[in-house]
């Protein structure tokens, strides 16, 4: 969302960009402490309720980015992704794993 600026979504869009800035910022800070900071932003993830409340709530917008049907709101959202599918909770989950584990000991200020 920060880096595409979802219509509708001013407030969530201004948050996940505050979230990558203070992470570039804070990474920048510690690291001399030997402290890493990373973030996760996951994407399209689903399905659940949040994901069809979302699809609704577009739906209902009235902008002219959204179709006025929830389900074709999700498809067109799933089509964005480059993978044709949404992501799973667990695929979050292995990725803050990997940020946390040794494997990630360079990477610092990096928004996943």
């Amino acid at each position: 969302a920060a880096l595409r600026g979802t219509p509708t979504m001013a407030a969530y869009v201004a948050s996940k960009s505050a979230v990558i800035g203070m992470t570039i910022t804070s990474a920048r800070d510690m690291a001399p402490h030997g402290v890493r900071v990373n973030s996760i932003s996951p994407a399209l993830i689903g399905p659940s309720k949040l994901w069809d409340r979302q699809n609704e709530l577009h739906a209902a917008s009235g902008s002219r980015f959204f179709a006025s049907d929830p389900a074709e709101v999700g498809r067109a959202k799933i089509a964005s992704v480059p993978l044709g599918r949404l992501g799973t909770v667990g695929e979050v989950i292995e990725g803050v794993c990997f940020l946390l584990s040794g494997r990630a000991s360079y990477i610092t200020g990096h928004n996943l």
